[in-house]
């Protein structure tokens, strides 16, 4: 370990004592920093701070009623994890981790504090550790009080098998918490943990692990099967959402959850729509679900109702405004369909207007940044278009399945500008695509049969299949046979 300059002889024994008495046993401490967290995530890390952020800004607004513990120790982790592109920041990783200290005393449960105090301790001393091999100063009587703290806390029921299993479950919670934020590759695993957790406490489970395993269950089913399944699981997820409301009958994010679950199943709208009429809160997150299942069914008088009533909060997130923007989308293409073209400008204006507010709040908004793109290919801004997918695709460059979309997308432009043509410069980006598919393939595992990055891989292969064929290039054809082939395509 790196000893700062100038230090005194109390620091020198601390730090001694602190490095040769306890053999280094707390790196094995369950934590963020041993959970393989950087390992195959397919979002960008700054879209999942700014979507924390959100939450912890709305806290009060929402009123929780469960621990914030879980939200506050990842938060913290993300500002010197190893994630592409952060940027350490230690001073602001610590008012984190005191801040989920602070939270953690606020619990009532023994075995629940001890685990959060648990790991808010080991992430600290993993993020000084960190600290130390960048030769910044590090007081010796810190890491030693922590080191105090966490094996106070760890070993604390080492003799009693019956609570340590059950911290053992609350910290399994927080590692699903983490999981679930980091793309669709972690969601079995945080779904796998919540449900040990769940079997482990009982009676002690919390509404909001519930509701978050309803939703890891209906990501991994859409994601699966398109942007509105009929799905296989969705009774499972009706389930979790129940139990949560079951646990907590004031979930109101929850009940408007299992009414977006419900609208997807044909003959149980209108058992959505009475679910609904039931929510009564009035913050940002409600109006989101609220407006978002207005949309989902075709109501957008509804949809833009809801939404028009929450512009007088103070705060609204990225989501909210990206709510606007998608339903002007959709009667923008309404519009195109009726003939009624100086409407559909108008619906477009608004789109344009709506996706810059989200990329004023977020400006890594995958999300709005791809929409503002599609819009200007609708509009014929074509190179607006090129040049906003080039930002994408060089922004992204870190995040593989939201690179892969963004490359997608800017080959469907180009063979669209092209008028549906195969040219050399459309074949080129469709085997960038390809290229793209493989790189993830190889290190990351399958993309899954049903999934939407499949099915725009599958499709780029078809087109370029066609396009060698026709242009009589055998070499180029088989080249691009066998290498598919070989990853699983």
């Amino acid at each position: 370990m790196h000893l700062p300059q100038h230090v005194s002889e109390e620091e020198t024994f601390a730090m001694a004592s602190y490095e040769n008495s306890n053999d280094d046993w707390w790196e094995s401490v369950p934590c963020h920093f041993i959970w393989d967290l950087g390992e195959k995530v397919t979002v960008h890390f700054r879209s999942v701070k700014t979507n924390l952020d959100s939450k912890l800004e709305t806290r009060k607004e929402v009123n929780w009623s469960d621990s914030a513990c879980d939200l506050l120790l990842f938060r913290g982790f993300l500002e010197v994890s190893d994630f592409d592109g952060v940027q350490r920041d230690f001073c602001k990783a610590e008012q984190f981790f005191q801040e989920a200290d602070k939270e953690a005393m606020n619990t009532t449960d023994e075995l629940e504090r001890n685990a959060y105090v648990t790991v808010a301790a080991a992430n600290r001393l993993w993020a000084l550790r960190k600290k130390t091999t960048g030769l910044d100063e590090v007081t010796p009587d810190e890491q030693v009080r922590l080191l105090n703290v966490l094996e106070d806390s760890w070993k604390k029921y080492q003799d009693d098998s019956e609570s340590r299993e059950k911290i053992n479950a609350y910290i399994d919670t927080v590692a699903a918490f983490a999981l679930s934020r980091l793309g669709v590759l972690k969601y079995k695993e945080a779904e796998r943990r919540y449900r040990h957790a769940m079997k482990v406490l009982g009676q002690s489970v919390k509404s909001s692990w519930c509701q978050s395993l309803g939703m890891l269950i209906g990501r991994q089913s859409q994601h699966a099967a398109g942007p509105l399944p009929q799905y296989s699981e969705i009774e499972n997820e009706v389930r979790y959402y129940k139990k949560a409301l079951r646990i907590d009958p004031h979930n109101e994010s929850a009940r408007c959850d299992l009414a977006l679950a419900l609208g997807m199943i044909p003959d149980r709208v209108q058992e959505a729509n009475e679910i609904l009429q039931q929510v009564d809160g009035k913050y940002c997150e409600i109006f989101v679900k609220k407006a978002r299942f207005f949309r989902r069914q075709g109501e957008y008088e509804k949809c833009l109702g809801v939404l028009k009533e929450g512009e007088r909060l103070a705060s609204l997130t990225v989501n909210y405004y990206h709510q606007f923007a998608a339903v002007y989308r959709d009667l923008s293409k309404i519009a195109h369909r009726k003939g009624d073209f100086q409407v559909r400008h108008e619906y477009l204006e608004k789109e344009e207007q709506y996706l810059d507010i989200c990329l004023k709040i977020d400006p890594m908004n995958f999300g709005a940044l791809s929409d503002k793109a599609f819009l200007y290919r609708r509009r014929e801004h074509f190179q607006d278009a090129k040049n906003l997918c080039m930002h994408i695709i060089g922004e992204f460059e870190s995040s593989p399945f939201n690179l892969l979309s963004a490359k997608y997308r800017y080959a469907k432009l180009i063979l669209f500008i092209n008028r549906q043509c195969m040219n050399e410069t459309s074949a080129n980006a469709f085997e960038d695509v390809i290229n793209t598919a493989c790189s993830i393939l190889s290190t990351m595992g399958p993309l899954g049969d049903d999934t939407v990055d499949n099915r725009n891989v599958l499709d780029s292969k078809k087109l370029l299949e066609q396009y060698y064929q026709t242009n009589g290039e055998a070499q180029k054809l088989r080249y691009l046979q066998n290498r598919t082939s070989s990853v699983g395509f």
